[in-house]
């Protein structure tokens, strides 16, 4: 398998039963399925990450209240979001796939919850025992942050290598050997990222001396996050899908992400200087490199959207298709961000604002999105957006 489509593909096979399903509402369907997953992402926050209305715990007292409890929420978001990619990519559905839809579905939902409370509890109740760097009693939830931070590194290692690799280097190996082999992989490529970009910026003993700044890294990293979902889901893994060797394929793709995932974050500055209020721009201390994971993760978002729920462009030609849909993902990311930024997050979603109506973090509530978009078509293979077929 080449790309995250490929894997999606298989492990509808799997289930196999979509084949006698059709879409719900013909072919309107994939706009149907992206309004109702914005739905559902809002009223979930509403219900559950909303600082205002919360009813899960997360509602705050104050500001301080506030950035703590936000900080617990993007942790458990971000584990959670971690464990998809576990059961959902890396070990391909197994064992779900051996279940019937929705039940398959909803056994790995709970799963991946359940992973990412505990990885949640592990690092800021554990690991935060004895050392103070992950603990929970941390001013504002730095704990919580810290733990989240873990995952950005973790994104990365673990999508990589079956999005933009096919599962090289085990790629002959059958699951869920497959798999374990493929979670020891990241869990080392994770270990060697957190130790060398995210630890040091948030230990108070390294921070000063961090060999990279945690906004550079965190707009260096997500870039290159958006590279390998973009690259899956609009471009094939061009241009590295056509090298032969697949030893030199994985050196190409790794240049690639990480090399290309620099070059993007530096556009992604360009875009925010024009786009961004004057007055936020030239605050004191207004980390830009931040920023382009802010902005990134809309390209991501709007790139998920793309390829699994409009599916394969009706474009003939591959090059047309595939810069058609770069146009168009580009122009709803940044405009998405905007209203976001300008207006949404503040308004409906009740986030802190900087300054007027402006304020949120698309790290956390898109992100929250983009899992729910992942549960649809990962955990659930599109269940939900599709009937049965009227027997004739």
């Amino acid at each position: 398998m080449t790309n995250i489509e490929d894997e999606i593909g298989a492990s509808a096979s799997m289930v196999g039963q979509l084949k006698e399903r059709l879409p719900i509402v013909g072919r309107l369907t994939p706009v149907f399925t992206t309004l109702a997953i914005f739905a559902v992402a809002v009223v979930s926050w509403w219900l559950i990450g909303d600082p205002k209305w919360s009813i899960a715990g997360a509602r705050a007292t104050g500001p301080d209240d506030e950035a703590a409890k936000l900080a617990v929420v993007s942790c458990v978001l971000f584990w959670a979001i971690l464990g998809l990619i576990f059961t959902g990519f890396t070990f391909g559905n197994w064992p779900f796939s051996k279940l019937r839809q929705p039940i398959a579905g909803f056994a790995q939902v709970a799963v991946n919850v359940v992973i990412g409370i505990l990885g949640t509890l592990l690092f800021t109740h554990g690991v935060g025992q004895w050392d103070p760097t992950f603990s929970a009693n941390t001013a504002g939830g730095a704990g919580y942050t810290a733990a989240a931070f873990i995952v950005l590194i973790g994104f990365y290692a673990y999508a990589f290598p079956v999005t933009s690799l096919g599962g090289y280097p085990f790629e002959a190996v059958t699951s869920p050997t497959s798999g374990t082999a493929q979670w020891l992989l990241g869990a080392f490529l994770t270990v060697i990222g957190v130790v060398a970009l995210i630890y040091p910026n948030f230990n108070a003993q390294l921070s000063s001396s961090a060999p990279v700044s945690l906004p550079k890294v965190t707009g260096w990293i997500y870039s290159s996050i958006v590279i390998v979902i973009a690259g899956g889901m609009l471009w094939g893994n061009w241009p590295w899908a056509g090298i032969a060797n697949r030893h030199l394929r994985a050196l190409a793709a790794l240049i690639a992400t990480l090399g290309g995932g620099y070059l993007l974050m530096l556009v992604f500055e360009a875009v925010l200087r024009q786009i961004l209020p004057t007055q936020i721009l030239e605050r004191q201390g207004f980390p830009l490199a931040l920023e382009t994971a802010q902005l990134g993760v809309f390209f991501a978002i709007s790139s998920l959207i793309s390829g699994l729920i409009f599916g394969p462009s009706k474009i003939e030609s591959v090059v047309a298709a595939r810069i058609f849909r770069t146009l168009i993902v580009t122009v709803a990311a940044i405009l998405s961000y905007v209203l976001f930024m300008r207006f949404f997050a503040t308004t409906v979603l009740h986030f802190p604002a900087v300054e007027g109506s402006y304020g949120g973090n698309p790290l956390l509530w898109v992100d929250w999105m983009i899992l729910i978009v992942l549960w649809h078509a990962v955990a659930f293979g599109g269940h939900f957006s599709t009937r049965r077929a009227r027997v004739r």
